[in-house]
Formats: structure tokens, C-alpha cells, sequence
């Protein structure tokens, strides 16, 4: 089975969404905090629940717009022949068209589906149904049993339910009827020896099992894991845990339960089963995430299934192939959903160079490391002015910085803005190989932020400073670099002074250079010689640029970094 579309009005975070979903078994939601991913998923967990006791509150309306109803709906597609049986949904299908079209009946050309609708009344009270596209029926109610069928597992932060025997735990799902209830009878009279030394049972068989498939998943060499009962003790079958040897697995941590979470659900999930992942890195290292991710994946394409998962990992991101990738937005209550495009040349290669743009909301990305060090620092100085006026921060603004890796910069700013993604590129002006490529970001939707025409990042510092913020500026290259061999980088462009000769631009005016020389001669000594190309450096020249801010406030630099500024903290 797979999710076709989701369809959500009046919830939570969302004032309408409508994704339609492509013919993948393996989707990953991104986007920054609060674009509603997690709504997404809570969607459509409540629909397929199984569960006829969803609480409800006025929280759950959008806005508390308890005027207009909950409404959510789920289009399920690749049913298998137990779905279309006429004791399920064979007597309620619907069409999916080629060109994603639904249609009353599953018509010749038009893919089977099932559409479940819950709708919520300021009434509080869930109500589950079948309907079907441009029905005036109110469609026909649909029992727990019948959305247990449609076999819907979450792994979220309540991993521990999947570590008992509970009901509708996935444990319980691999145990028959009386197994459970059997052993809790045993455990109640004997306490929680008679369980661990008492003969073996299913359980311990479902248990050898779990460790098993949390060994292959990247998780625990477990050695003992069997059945106990919960140390706080209790007569229901929620009592019933894993067990370590003697120690229950609710103690270890997170990562260790929330992947034994996973086996313990990937074992019960038969084929074609729909499982959603919220924060999948949540408690995972990395070389663990990386296992997790390629094991789920690899899991949904083989058994049929589907898997959706959301995160806030880069590294999860850089792992993915850039159509796995979907990018999550909202905006005045409107939440969309783009998938990165597979065939956009340098998507893979922007993803994964630069896997935090896809998790915020706007993302600067700098031509390359002096322009990524030189924007850090001054953003670190405007995040305090914005503290102390208490304003918001770029973090809290959803803003990232990214390294653009040179001529890639413009392509890869072109490609976040494609996803909906606020992009500006910070560039320099001396290579007029990407001037083709900029015109395109900017024609994209791209701001530009660029020196005057020729002049690197460098130059364009150098090119208005007088002859003592020309001698600043050397002694903070020299915070780096030898003295001498900045002085000789220098001297070697003028022709005028005699080698070794002074570090001292008024000794080189003595000499017969123009003011204008002497600056071209460090522009390009400290260009070619590469003093300030690294991110610790270039943070350098964001302070020398903000200690002589009364300069550069007025000519062209200042006022390009007022427009990087404006950009980062306007909403």
C-alpha cells in the first residue's frame, strides 16, 4: 500500500494542505521548525488509527477556529486483493488518474484507491468515514478493524510502547490472542522470577527474534533479551516488557530503545504496510542514522510498503538521493510540499554540500569561504544588537549560511529557491564566467548581493581605505601570515620600492605610488596569495569591517551588507 494524497483543513498548524504524493516507497520531509512536518504526519496517523478513543481539544483547530471542522483525508493507493475485497473497501473505491486526477470510480485507466476522511465537529467528536471525490453522500463509516487493516505503524518519542506487550503494541501483534495474558497470569503469581526462569514461550521466542533484527539494524549485540515483567509491577499485559537478561529495556538509552522500537515494528509490519518516522536522527548516532536509513529504505522497496519520515539532520539529508527529499513550508496557514527534482542538474551535489539550506526558511549562501567567514562574524555582531533591542536572532528567524563552493554558488542558490527555500547569494565581482549563471538566480527569485564590477571580496574592502585603515588592515593579515612574507607580497607590485622595504603604506606614497597602486597592490597580493581564504579568516575581515563600520556605512560595501542584513532579520 501507499499514500497517494493528504488532505488536511482547520489542523493544528495548518490552515489547508494538499500533497500529493509521488509513486516512491520512501519519503523524507524536511523544512525548519514549525512547517508543519509533523502535522503531516499526525494527519495521517489519525486517520489509519486503529484506535476509536482519539481525544480531541480546541488546540487541535487551526487558530481555535472552532467555526470550521477538522478535516482529514487520505487517498491510499497499491491496495493488494484483501483491500479490494468487498468486506473491506471493494464496495468504496475511487479512481486516481494518470495525471493525478481523482475520480468518483475506479474507471478503466484509473488506479483503485481508498479515501479516508476523519472529521472533527466543535463537537470534539472524531468521526471516521469512506467518502469519495465530488460525492454529495456523506460516506460510510469505517470500523477500527478496518483501518487496523490498512496496517499504519508510527515510531515516534513514545518508543516504549513498542517495547511491552501492551495493547496494539507491535509485540502484541506478533503474539497470538492468549500468549501474553497467559504469561502475565504466570508473572502475577510468581512475580518476576516465574518469568525469567520459568520455560520458555513465545515470547522468548519473539524476543530472540527482536534481537536478531535489532543486530542487523546497527543496534545492541543483545545476549538476553527476553521477557519480564515491569519492575513497577502490575496485572495487565502492559506489565510485560523486553528484558536485558534482568534489567527491562526502558532503562537503557534512547537510541538502544528507540531502534529496538524499530526491529520490534519492522518485524510485525508485514508487506505493504505504511510506517512514519518523526525526527528519525532523535537519539541516534550517526554511523547508526546512516544504517537506520538505508536498512528502511531498502525495506519499503523490497515488502511493498511505504516509509515516511521527517528530520533535522544534515547528515540524514547528505545519506538521502535528492528525490527521497521533500521540503516542507508554511505560510499564512498554508503548508506545500515540493520534492527536490531528481533530474535538476547539481541537486544531488547542492544537497549534499549544503544540507542545512534545506532545513530553514531562508539560507544565505556565500560564493565561497571568505565571504562565508566574513557574513558568520557579522551576523554573530547583528545577533547581539538584535538581543539587546529584543528582537529575534537569524537562528530563530529560520536563516542559514551555507558555503557555496564557488562557481557552484549561483546554480545551488537557483535550486533552494526553486523549493521554495528565501535564498540570497553573497558573491564577488571579478569572474565573469557565472555572470550567465547569476542572471539566472536572480531570474529565479534569488537576491543578489554583489561587489562593484571586477573587484573580489578583497578588493572591494581595500578599495576606499585610506593609507592608516590600509596599515590596520595589513597588521590583521599579519595576525595569519609572516610579516615578511606579506611585506614581500606587496612590495613585489610595486615597482617603486626597493625589496625587502617596509611594511608601511605611507613609505610606499614616499616613494611615488598613488594611493590607488598602493590598494591594487594589496587587493591582489592578498587575493592571489590567499590570506584571508578560510572561514576563520575571512571572519577576520567581518571584524575589520565592523571596526572601521564608520567608513564603510556610506560607500558601496556598507550598503550591499545593509541589503545581507535586511534580508537575514525581515520577516
Amino acid at each position: 500500500m501507499q499514500i497517494r494524497r493528504v488532505i488536511a483543513r482547520n489542523f493544528r498548524g495548518s490552515q489547508h494542505a494538499d500533497w500529493t504524493l509521488p509513486q516512491q516507497r520512501f519519503l523524507c520531509l524536511v523544512g525548519a521548525g514549525d512547517s508543519t512536518k509533523t502535522t503531516l504526519l499526525d494527519a495521517i496517523a489519525l486517520v489509519l488509527t486503529p484506535r476509536w478513543g482519539v481525544q480531541f481539544t480546541d488546540a487541535d483547530f487551526h487558530a481555535g477556529n472552532l467555526a470550521e471542522p477538522i478535516v482529514l483525508q487520505l487517498v491510499v493507493g497499491d491496495l493488494d486483493g484483501t483491500m479490494l475485497a468487498d468486506s473491506l473497501f471493494g464496495l468504496d473505491l475511487c479512481g486516481l488518474t494518470g495525471d493525478g486526477q481523482l475520480v468518483h470510480d475506479p474507471v478503466d485507466g484509473a488506479e483503485p484507491c481508498v479515501m479516508l476522511q476523519l472529521r472533527v465537529d466543535e463537537e470534539l467528536e472524531p468521526e471516521w468515514t469512506v467518502v469519495r471525490p465530488g460525492s454529495v453522500e456523506p460516506g460510510q463509516p469505517v470500523s477500527a478493524a478496518k483501518r487496523k487493516a490498512l496496517g499504519l505503524f508510527r515510531i515516534d518519542d513514545r518508543v516504549d510502547t513498542h517495547l511491552r506487550w501492551g495493547r496494539g503494541s507491535a509485540l502484541s501483534r506478533m503474539t497470538d490472542a492468549g500468549g501474553s495474558g497467559r504469561a502475565v497470569t504466570l508473572a502475577s503469581r510468581a512475580a518476576r522470577d516465574a518469568i525469567f526462569n520459568g520455560p520458555q514461550t513465545e515470547l522468548h521466542a519473539v524476543a530472540g527474534r527482536v534481537a536478531a533484527a535489532v543486530s542487523e539494524i546497527g543496534g545492541r549485540a543483545y545476549t538476553g533479551l527476553q521477557p519480564g515483567l515491569d519492575p513497577q509491577g502490575a496485572s495487565s499485559t502492559s506489565a510485560l516488557l523486553l528484558h536485558d537478561d534482568r534489567i527491562p529495556l526502558t532503562s537503557a538509552g534512547l537510541g538502544t530503545r528507540r531502534l529496538t522500537s524499530i526491529a520490534v515494528q519492522e518485524i510485525a509490519a508485514v508487506g505493504g504496510d505504511i510506517v512514519i518516522i518523526d525526527e528519525i536522527e532523535h537519539g541516534l548516532e550517526p554511523h547508526r542514522l546512516l544504517h537506520v536509513l538505508h536498512r528502511l529504505k531498502r525495506k519499503a522497496v523490497d515488502e511493498s510498503g511505504q516509509v515516511i519520515i521527517t528530520t533535522h539532520s544534515p547528515i540524514a539529508v547528505q545519506a538521502l538521493q535528492a528525490q527521497d527529499i521533500f521540503v516542507v513550508r508554511s505560510a499564512a496557514g498554508e503548508t506545500t510540499v515540493s520534492q527536490v527534482p531528481a533530474d535538476v542538474e547539481e541537486a544531488q551535489g547542492a544537497l549534499r554540500a549544503c544540507p542545512a539550506a534545506v532545513l530553514a526558511r531562508k539560507v544565505v549562501v556565500g560564493e565561497g569561504k571568505t565571504e562565508v567567514g566574513l557574513a558568520r562574524h557579522l551576523i554573530r555582531s547583528w545577533d547581539a544588537e538584535q538581543i539587546a533591542a529584543g528582537r529575534p536572532t537569524h537562528a530563530a528567524l529560520g536563516a542559514a549560511l551555507v558555503d557555496g563552493v564557488g562557481k557552484t554558488a549561483p546554480v545551488r542558490s537557483k535550486i533552494f529557491q526553486s523549493l521554495d527555500i528565501t535564498a540570497l547569494l553573497l558573491v564577488d565581482n571579478d569572474d565573469r564566467n557565472v555572470d550567465d549563471d547569476i542572471q539566472a538566480a536572480m531570474k529565479a527569485g534569488v537576491t543578489v548581493v554583489r561587489w562593484q564590477e571586477n573587484n573580489s571580496t578583497e578588493a572591494e574592502i581595500i578599495s576606499t581605505l585610506d593609507v592608516k585603515a590600509l596599515t590596520d588592515l595589513l597588521q590583521f593579515a599579519v595576525q595569519i601570515h609572516d610579516e615578511q612574507v606579506i611585506r614581500d607580497a606587496v612590495v613585489a607590485r610595486l615597482k617603486n620600492v626597493a625589496s625587502p622595504g617596509l611594511l608601511d603604506p605611507d613609505s610606499w606614497l614616499t616613494a611615488g605610488h598613488t594611493l590607488d597602486e598602493i590598494r591594487h597592490a594589496v587587493a591582489e597580493a592578498a587575493k592571489k596569495k590567499e590570506w584571508f581564504k578560510r572561514e576563520d579568516r575571512g571572519e577576520l575581515l567581518g571584524a575589520f569591517i565592523l571596526a572601521h563600520w564608520g567608513h564603510y556605512k556610506d560607500v558601496v560595501l556598507g550598503r550591499r551588507l545593509a541589503e545581507l542584513r535586511r534580508f537575514i532579520y525581515e520577516a
